[in-house]
C-alpha cells in the first residue's frame, strides 16, 4: 500500500515530527512493508529538514501574497504529483491540508482514500472548518474528537487513536520524605495564551513549605516568566534550563529526582510530556484543559487534574505534595498508560487505515 502524510511545513522540533516519523519507520518496518512518503505545502525552503532522513520527501513551493493564487499553485503541484505517483492513501496532518488535497483529487482524478490527523486543538487553528473535506478522521484525544463532530463530521467516521510513548526500563523516582520536593516543568514558555506559565508560578509563590521548579524549555516569554518569578519573590527557587535537545537525558542525569511534573495549559492538542513524565514512572498534575489531559491523567493513580485557571485547587495539590509526598508507585503509574505504548499504538493505527482503506474498495 502506497500511503503519502501531507501538510504545510512544520518546524522539525515539535512532538509532532517524532510521531510522524516512528509512524512512517513502524508501516515500512513491517512484515509486509508499506510504502511511505511525505508532501509539504512551503512558502519557502527554511523548514529544517534533519528529521526526515531516510524518508521520501516532495515540496511545493507557493509564496504568492494573494491567497487564491498561492493555493491554486498548490493545488496544482500536488495533482501532478498525484497522477505520477498514484497514492491509495493519503493521511493530512493539519485542517488546510484536508482542503487542498479534497481539491487536488477532484482536478487529478486519481481515487484515493484520505484521512485528516490534526495534532492541535482545532478550537485554536484557522481552517478548522476544512476538517470536513476528508473521508476519515484521526482523533488523537477525545476533546479534539469532540471538535470534530462540532463541525459537522460524522461520529462514526472517527477513530480514536490517541498518540504513542514508548515504554522505558529505567524510572526516575520521587526525593525521599526528607528531601525538597522537586517539580517539572518541560515545554515552551508562553506566560499566558497556551501554556499559562503565569498560573504555574503565581500557584507556587503560594505554596507553604521547601520546594524547587526544574523549569525545562524556551519561547518568546522565557525572559518574561523570569522576571515574574522574581516579582513574586520565588526566582531563588527555579532552576531555568532553557532548551534542551533531549530533555529527559538532562531529567534523569542531572535532576535525577522528581516528585511530579506540572502542565498549568489552557489547551493543548495531545500534551506528550504527561505520557513521558509517566512512562518514567513520575506522576503529573495537569489542568483538565481541551484537549488531552482527561484521556491521560486518572486522578490518585497516576496524578491529578484541576480545572483550568483554578489556582486555588493547583495550589492545594501542590501544597499536598509538599507536606505529604504523593506515595503513587511508579510502576502503577507506568501501567496506567500501557494502552499508549508504542506496540499498541502502532498496531491500532495500522488496523484502523486497512480497515477503512479495505471498506472503500468494497
Amino acid at each position: 500500500m502506497k500511503i503519502t502524510f501531507v501538510g504545510e511545513a512544520v518546524s522539525g522540533f515539535g512532538g509532532m515530527e517524532t510521531v510522524i516519523k516512528n509512524v512512517i519507520s513502524t508501516l515500512q518496518g513491517k512484515c509486509q512493508p508499506d510504502e511511505c512518503s511525505i508532501f509539504f505545502f512551503c512558502r519557502n525552503d527554511k523548514m529544517d529538514k534533519d528529521w526526515l532522513h531516510g524518508i521520501n520527501v516532495e515540496y511545493s513551493f507557493a509564496n504568492q501574497k494573494i491567497t487564491f493564487f498561492r493555493r491554486r499553485k498548490l493545488v496544482s503541484d500536488f495533482s501532478k504529483w498525484l497522477q505520477e505517483h498514484n497514492p491509495d492513501i493519503i493521511i493530512c496532518i493539519d485542517v488546510l491540508s484536508c482542503l487542498l488535497a479534497s481539491k487536488a483529487r477532484m482536478k487529478s482524478g486519481i481515487n484515493f482514500k484520505f484521512f485528516s490527523w490534526p495534532h492541535f486543538s482545532l478550537d485554536h487553528k484557522k481552517h478548522a472548518e476544512n476538517i470536513v473535506y476528508a473521508d476519515h478522521h484521526l482523533a488523537i484525544s477525545s476533546g479534539i474528537k469532540r471538535q470534530m463532530i462540532a463541525r459537522g463530521v460524522p461520529e462514526d467516521s472517527i477513530s480514536l487513536i490517541y498518540n504513542p510513548v514508548s515504554r522505558k526500563e529505567v524510572t526516575i523516582p520521587s526525593p525521599g520524605k526528607e528531601e525538597i520536593t522537586t517539580f517539572l516543568y518541560i515545554g515552551r514558555m508562553k506566560f499566558e495564551g497556551q501554556k499559562r506559565i503565569k498560573d504555574l508560578l503565581d500557584g507556587l509563590s503560594n505554596v507553604n513549605g521547601k520546594w524547587r521548579l526544574h523549569a525545562i524549555g524556551d519561547g518568546s516569554d522565557f525572559v518574561k516568566c523570569q522576571n515574574y518569578a522574581q516579582e513574586l519573590n520565588i526566582d531563588n527557587h527555579i532552576t531555568w534550563h532553557g532548551w534542551q535537545s533531549d530533555p529527559w537525558s538532562l531529567v534523569r542525569n542531572e535532576i535525577r529526582y522528581v516528585s511530579a511534573l506540572l502542565l498549568t495549559s489552557s489547551f493543548e492538542g495531545f500534551p506528550m510530556t504527561l505520557l513521558e513524565a509517566m512512562s518514567y514512572g513520575i506522576p503529573c498534575i495537569s489542568s483538565d484543559c481541551e484537549s488531552g489531559p482527561e484521556d491521560i491523567i486518572k486522578n490518585g493513580i497516576n496524578g491529578f487534574l484541576y480545572p483550568p485557571g483554578n489556582l486555588t485547587e493547583f495550589t492545594m495539590l501542590l501544597n499536598k505534595i509538599i507536606s505529604d509526598p504523593l506515595t503513587m508507585s511508579a510502576n502503577e503509574i507506568k501501567e496506567s498508560i500501557s494502552g499508549f505504548y508504542d506496540s499498541v499504538y502502532y498496531k491500532n493505527m495500522n488496523e484502523t487505515i486497512l480497515s477503512v482503506a479495505h471498506k472503500s474498495e468494497k
